[in-house]
């Protein structure tokens, strides 16, 4: 049996006990997570953007978990979005790939010119998860349903003239066309792109 290391926070007067820790060596997946470890991974990773009056409270509201690439190490996808105020900019709205940490990842790490303790609790959160953003696409529209089939992720979603989801410009959203789209996103390491159907 295998000892876990345990951390303890505290702040102020309260002491908050922290799951244990353990090596990427010791998490590596031997199977697929389920969808379960799948949201708090993702819940995890989202912690770590700060939010702000016009943006916060980013969630998930998608998980999925497969194999993308044939390597035999799951990868986890998601879908995330944010309460938004408006603002010269588009309101968060993406797909984005997961990847197993490796023992070393830097991912996993506190940010060294951040060193809150709630910045130290999220990335404790990201290691014990055992994955990490790679990277991610913005969907301009309201997703209807995201399906992923094999190596490729299909997103069909509905485009609103002017949605604050779309491509901001002087102050102004600028959408595709309106009515029902779907795109196929292919992922390689470091890279979510859409491609043809």
């Amino acid at each position: 049996m295998q000892k876990m290391a345990r951390v303890a926070i505290v702040v102020g007067s309260f002491l908050f006990a922290l799951p244990p820790l353990v090596t990427a060596e010791e998490r590596a997946p031997t199977r697929p997570p389920s969808l379960v470890q799948a949201l708090h991974a993702a819940e995890a990773s989202l912690r770590r953007i700060p939010g702000d009056d016009i943006e916060r409270d980013f969630r998930p509201a998608w998980t999925g978990v497969a194999d993308l690439d044939g390597d035999g190490q799951a990868e986890i996808v998601y879908f995330y979005t944010s309460t938004y105020t408006g603002g010269a900019f588009a309101q968060n709205n993406r797909v984005v790939v997961m990847t197993a940490l490796s023992a070393d990842d830097p991912r996993g790490r506190a940010t060294p010119n951040r060193l809150s303790t709630v910045d130290a609790e999220d990335a404790a959160a990201v290691r014990v998860s055992g994955y990490a953003d790679d990277s991610g696409l913005q969907i301009p529209g309201a997703v209807q349903s995201i399906n992923i089939e094999g190596s490729r992720i299909r997103v069909a979603f509905s485009v609103t003239s002017g949605a604050s989801v779309c491509e901001a410009v002087n102050f102004k959203h600028i959408c595709p066309p309106e009515g029902d789209q779907q795109w196929v996103l292919q992922w390689t390491p470091g890279t979510l792109k859409r491609t043809g159907l």
